[in-house]
């Protein structure tokens, strides 16, 4: 779909972004960096190209409108060339400082860099990579004196690994996002880019377990989450195709409308994808999503059972509470195989 090889780095901006809940502050340029070619080429090289080949697409997306989501808006007049460079990154810079307000993101060096010359579905166009350094990795240096040569330690920037990054394409074609160290905070998708998973089987497959893992969470009694799981396994099996409606309609026989529509708004609202109920799904890329969730039952609250074997599964689960806590049997039955 992208063709980067012959990419040519056109803009270079950076600015520093610290923490705001800490107060940390921020320190914007007020002129675009100065880049050699062969720094150009490195730049393309380790951070363009990985970009590029990352193979889920992403979409912008806003609650209300997609004109307020702040990174489109202002990535778009940058590829207009309607905003000056600087102070256009400068605005994003901001809405990043804006989003930072969660104690565990760390400050960092928030980069721009603008190419021209690349090809999307074989037309020429433009893209703009963001990235975000919030480590930086020690290196030695060896410089030579006249009798020996000297060890220097430095520390700088790794050119191995994106830590944060995103590629906007312009004209809505598309964004791709890197986060490597998104385990302490979600901010780089969520807040940030306000980016949402493309429409695809794999996508929508994990929206698939988000919406199945939420509905079996409002199911109370443990007969009833065993007969679920076994209807998604069922229906997994049965069809090369499943979709959010089927999934809809077999949940309805065990939650109610309210509860249904509740777990269904939780998701939308988390994702920012406008749900299509009849979008048709892989079903072995929603087995993937779906067997954390179908081999696990839930006995009473805090106590669960896990079904390692996908051979068997759950018929029943009766329980008799006494002195000491409670008894459950287990009934446990082996699956006719399709």
């Amino acid at each position: 779909m992208i063709d980067v090889s012959s990419a040519r780095l056109s803009n270079v901006a950076v600015h520093r972004v610290g923490n705001k809940a800490r107060e940390e502050g921020m320190r914007l340029a007020e002129k675009e960096s100065s880049v050699s070619e062969s720094l150009g080429e490195l730049l393309a090289k380790h951070y363009l190209a990985p970009l590029a080949k990352q193979k889920e697409i992403y979409d912008f997306f806003h609650e209300s409108d997609l004109s307020l989501n702040a990174v489109s808006s202002i990535a778009e007049k940058i590829f207009d060339e309607s905003n000056d460079f600087v102070t256009s990154t400068q605005s994003i810079a901001k809405h990043l400082y804006a989003t930072s307000t969660h104690q565990n993101i760390s400050a960092g060096d928030l980069v721009f860099l603008l190419f021209s010359d690349i090809k999307v579905d074989e037309i020429e166009s433009n893209c703009l990579a963001i990235l975000k350094i919030e480590k930086k990795d020690n290196f030695l240096e060896i410089t030579e004196s006249p009798d020996s040569f000297d060890v220097i330690e430095r520390s700088g920037i790794s050119l191995n690994k994106i830590q944060k990054g995103a590629l906007i394409l312009p004209n809505a074609k598309g964004v791709f996002v890197v986060d490597n160290l998104g385990q302490k905070t979600k901010y780089w998708k969520d807040a940030f880019l306000k980016v949402s998973p493309r429409a695809t089987s794999k996508s929508y497959a994990k929206i698939c377990g988000s919406i199945l893992k939420g509905i079996s969470s409002k199911i109370e009694d443990s007969q009833d989450v065993a007969d679920l799981n076994e209807k998604i396994t069922e229906k997994i099996n049965s069809s090369e195709i499943t979709s959010i409606a089927e999934i809809k309609d077999i949940s309805s026989r065990y939650i109610d409308s309210d509860a249904l529509s509740e777990v269904i708004s939780g998701v939308v609202s988390s994702t920012g994808v406008d749900i299509e109920d009849n979008y048709e799904i892989k079903s072995q890329d929603f087995a993937k999503q779906a067997k954390p969730i179908t081999s696990r039952v839930r006995v009473r609250a805090g106590v669960g059972l896990v079904i390692s074997d996908s051979k068997y599964s759950v018929s029943g689960v009766s329980i008799t509470d006494n002195q000491d806590g409670f008894q459950a049997v287990v009934n446990i039955k082996a699956r006719k195989e399709v």
